[in-house]
């Protein structure tokens, strides 16, 4: 009887002999990798410093680990400052082009002793892609706290939940899904007609867009060059509760030759009128077109899901319904 799982032990001693030969190839791999990588970007001007770097996850999984990470950017890339208090990136033995990424409890990004501070009781990242290239990234975020560093004060204090995701497709085509629950504000920080109108806490905001020829915007960071080459913006969903604001929206948006913004988004409002109420009353919308809004508000056509009006930009200009709010300037980044 013994000898029957003679064949069979031996195939799964040699089997785990050969993986742990694997494995430890594998993390001397990632080792070099890593340090290759510090010392391309030290060579670039970028100061890096960080705890031992650690390689576990035995047999499961590959886990790299580290602590007290700060990156410095020289002068010519901005001089920001990036400090995390831990950093490890996970990926399963068969799969190196996929890495799950958990960020420690606080992120720092300041420039000149100005930034940003971000702390979260939950914040992993996905980056998934083929031959080096990353095609898909996820973000999963709850409890989001912002805080500033030195003179700097956020317009958004906090999120209750963040979940992101975004994918490049073999047209060049970018596509990013978006939710925040629960978003508070700093009424002094933004738009005052806006608080005014909305108050500081967004309850939900969905959004679904595309982008295309991103290729050519990632690679040139240049507007025109992707207006040129037909690039365009399409919101493909919206919705936002934001105080009397309930609202969803889709449609596209291109730039004219001056980098304006050109097209049509359609809006449905829950309640128009007093959407258009609260903009008269802060001031947002001028008593020169206060009864045109009124009237765009009251005739526009009215379904169970809301009533649809279409905000459109052209020659410069951005028009709600057949009103004309204002100009629109060239964007630019």
């Amino acid at each position: 009887m013994p000898k029957r799982f003679t064949f069979p032990v031996l195939a799964i001693v040699v089997a785990l002999l050969i993986y742990t030969a694997y494995w430890f190839y594998a993390r001397g791999q990632i080792v070099e990798y890593v340090e290759a990588w510090e010392a391309e970007q030290r060579a670039a001007g970028f100061q890096i410093e960080h705890s031992e770097l650690r390689i576990g996850g035995f047999p499961y999984r590959f886990s790299v680990t580290t602590d007290s990470l700060v990156v410095r950017a020289p002068e010519s890339e901005g001089g920001w400052r990036l400090a995390l208090d831990r950093f490890e990136a996970n990926a399963l033995p068969y799969d190196f082009e996929h890495w799950i990424v958990s960020l420690g409890d606080r992120l720092e990004l300041s420039a000149d002793g100005d930034g940003l501070a971000f702390a979260a009781d939950q914040a992993r990242f996905s980056f998934s892609g083929e031959g080096g290239v990353t095609q898909r990234i996820g973000a999963s975020v709850e409890a989001l706290a912002i805080s500033g560093i030195g003179n700097t004060v956020p317009a958004v204090q906090s999120a209750a939940e963040m979940r992101l995701s975004a994918a490049t497709s073999e047209t060049g085509e970018l596509a990013v899904q978006l939710q925040l629950d629960d978003v508070i504000l700093d009424p002094g920080e933004i738009d005052p007609i806006l608080a005014r109108s909305f108050g500081d806490r967004i309850a939900l905001l969905q959004a679904a867009f595309t982008v295309s020829q991103w290729p050519t915007l990632a690679n040139s960071a240049d507007l025109s060059i992707w207006s040129e080459a037909s690039g365009e913006y399409t919101l493909r969903a919206f919705h936002i509760d934001w105080g009397r604001l309930d609202m969803e929206a889709e449609g596209q948006i291109a730039l004219d030759a001056q980098l304006r913004p050109t097209g049509r988004i359609s809006l449905s409002l829950l309640d128009p009128e007093a959407i258009v109420d609260a903009m008269i009353e802060t001031g947002a919308i001028s008593q020169e077109n206060a009864g045109a809004m009124r009237l765009v508000a009251q005739s526009a056509p009215r379904s169970e899901d809301g009533t649809a009006i279409p905000l459109s930009f052209r020659n410069g200009g951005v028009y709600f319904g057949p009103v004309r709010l204002g100009d629109t300037g060239p964007i630019l980044f």
